[in-house]
Protein backbone atom coordinates (compact mmCIF):
# COMPACT_ATOMS: atom_id res chain seq x y z
CA UNK A 1 0.00 0.00 0.00
CA UNK A 2 1.40 3.39 -0.98
CA UNK A 3 1.85 6.30 1.40
CA UNK A 4 -0.94 8.13 -0.44
CA UNK A 5 -3.29 5.18 0.05
CA UNK A 6 -2.47 5.04 3.77
CA UNK A 7 -3.10 8.78 4.02
CA UNK A 8 -6.35 8.33 2.11
CA UNK A 9 -7.56 5.76 4.64
CA UNK A 10 -6.91 8.35 7.35
CA UNK A 11 -8.93 10.89 5.35
CA UNK A 12 -11.95 8.59 5.41
CA UNK A 13 -11.84 8.79 9.18
CA UNK A 14 -10.98 12.49 9.37
CA UNK A 15 -12.98 14.53 6.95
CA UNK A 16 -15.61 13.82 4.33
CA UNK A 17 -15.26 17.42 3.13
CA UNK A 18 -11.68 16.80 2.01
CA UNK A 19 -12.78 13.75 0.02
CA UNK A 20 -15.58 15.73 -1.56
CA UNK A 21 -13.04 18.38 -2.55
CA UNK A 22 -10.81 15.72 -4.12
CA UNK A 23 -13.59 13.88 -5.93
CA UNK A 24 -14.63 16.88 -7.98
CA UNK A 25 -17.22 16.90 -10.74
CA UNK A 26 -14.39 16.98 -13.29
CA UNK A 27 -12.66 13.97 -11.71
CA UNK A 28 -15.86 11.96 -11.39
CA UNK A 29 -16.88 12.65 -14.99
CA UNK A 30 -13.43 11.69 -16.23
CA UNK A 31 -13.08 8.47 -14.22
CA UNK A 32 -16.66 7.20 -13.77
CA UNK A 33 -19.95 7.33 -15.60
CA UNK A 34 -21.37 9.54 -12.84
CA UNK A 35 -21.58 13.35 -12.82
CA UNK A 36 -20.56 13.74 -9.17
CA UNK A 37 -19.72 11.96 -5.93
CA UNK A 38 -23.25 12.18 -4.54
CA UNK A 39 -24.76 10.45 -7.58
CA UNK A 40 -21.99 7.86 -7.51
CA UNK A 41 -22.71 6.98 -3.87
CA UNK A 42 -26.49 7.19 -4.30
CA UNK A 43 -26.29 4.64 -7.12
CA UNK A 44 -25.39 2.04 -4.49
CA UNK A 45 -27.89 3.30 -1.93
CA UNK A 46 -25.37 5.31 0.10
CA UNK A 47 -25.49 8.88 1.35
CA UNK A 48 -22.63 11.10 2.45
CA UNK A 49 -24.44 14.25 3.48
CA UNK A 50 -22.47 14.33 6.73
CA UNK A 51 -19.51 12.67 8.43
CA UNK A 52 -21.49 9.95 10.29
CA UNK A 53 -23.33 8.96 7.08
CA UNK A 54 -20.07 8.68 5.21
CA UNK A 55 -18.30 6.76 7.95
CA UNK A 56 -21.15 4.25 8.09
CA UNK A 57 -20.40 3.08 4.54
CA UNK A 58 -18.34 -0.14 4.68
CA UNK A 59 -15.00 0.20 2.90
CA UNK A 60 -15.63 -3.16 1.21
CA UNK A 61 -18.82 -1.74 -0.29
CA UNK A 62 -16.96 1.35 -1.49
CA UNK A 63 -14.28 -0.89 -3.03
CA UNK A 64 -16.94 -2.90 -4.87
CA UNK A 65 -18.62 0.27 -6.12
CA UNK A 66 -15.30 1.65 -7.34
CA UNK A 67 -14.35 -1.64 -9.05
CA UNK A 68 -17.69 -1.79 -10.83
CA UNK A 69 -17.75 1.84 -11.98
CA UNK A 70 -14.16 2.94 -12.57
CA UNK A 71 -10.73 1.73 -13.61
CA UNK A 72 -9.57 1.81 -9.99
CA UNK A 73 -9.23 -1.32 -7.86
CA UNK A 74 -10.11 0.22 -4.50
CA UNK A 75 -11.72 3.24 -2.89
CA UNK A 76 -8.33 4.24 -1.47
CA UNK A 77 -6.73 4.11 -4.90
CA UNK A 78 -9.49 6.26 -6.37
CA UNK A 79 -9.29 8.89 -3.63
CA UNK A 80 -5.49 8.86 -3.80
CA UNK A 81 -5.62 9.47 -7.55
CA UNK A 82 -8.19 12.21 -7.01
CA UNK A 83 -5.87 13.80 -4.45
CA UNK A 84 -3.03 13.77 -6.96
CA UNK A 85 -5.34 15.28 -9.59
CA UNK A 86 -6.51 17.95 -7.13
CA UNK A 87 -2.93 18.79 -6.10
CA UNK A 88 -1.82 19.06 -9.73
CA UNK A 89 -4.69 21.40 -10.58
CA UNK A 90 -3.93 23.56 -7.54
CA UNK A 91 -0.25 23.80 -8.46
CA UNK A 92 -1.15 24.81 -12.02
CA UNK A 93 -3.41 27.52 -10.63
CA UNK A 94 -0.45 29.04 -8.83
CA UNK A 95 1.73 28.71 -11.92
CA UNK A 96 3.71 25.56 -11.20
CA UNK A 97 3.40 24.55 -14.83
CA UNK A 98 6.05 21.80 -14.73
CA UNK A 99 3.81 19.43 -12.82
Amino acid sequence: MSVNEKNTEKLVDDDVDVIQNYLTVAFMKKHTCFPDLETFLNSAGFSAKNQPDFQSIPVDALDALVQKNSRFATWSEMVSSAGDYYFEKQMKKIKFKNI
